[in-house]
This record gives structure tokens, C-alpha cells and sequence, in this order.
């Protein structure tokens, strides 16, 4: 298993009680950012993708 350094990113997706997906960004254990909104776990990724980040690391719940 890859160890985190401390300053990778990862983004954390999951279902909302509504059904839409969201993601958070981590770094260093502290959420950076979120997205939402989103109609699949794809759509996240893509959607973090054009806001120029691109995560080391991806977990879907």
C-alpha cells in the first residue's frame, strides 16, 4: 500500500441521500474543496479534472 506523503490529494466520492454524487478534496487531511451536483462517480472525476486539480488517489464510498 502507497503511503500519503502529507501533500496528496484525494478525492473522496460519494452518493448523497438525494442520489447525486459528490466529492471532497483532501490534502493533508483537511478538505480543500467539494464538488457536487454531480449524475455519477465519472462525472466527479471530470469535474475536479477541469478545475486543473488532479488527484493522486481516488476512494469511492
Amino acid at each position: 500500500m502507497e503511503q500519503d506523503s502529507g501533500t496528496d490529494i484525494t478525492l473522496r466520492i460519494y452518493r448523497a441521500p438525494s442520489g447525486q454524487w459528490w466529492g471532497r478534496l483532501i490534502v493533508g487531511g483537511e478538505e480543500i474543496k467539494r464538488i457536487g451536483y454531480c449524475a455519477s462517480p465519472e462525472a466527479v472525476e471530470q469535474a475536479v479534472r477541469d478545475t486543473g486539480l488532479y488527484p493522486d488517489h481516488i476512494e469511492v464510498y
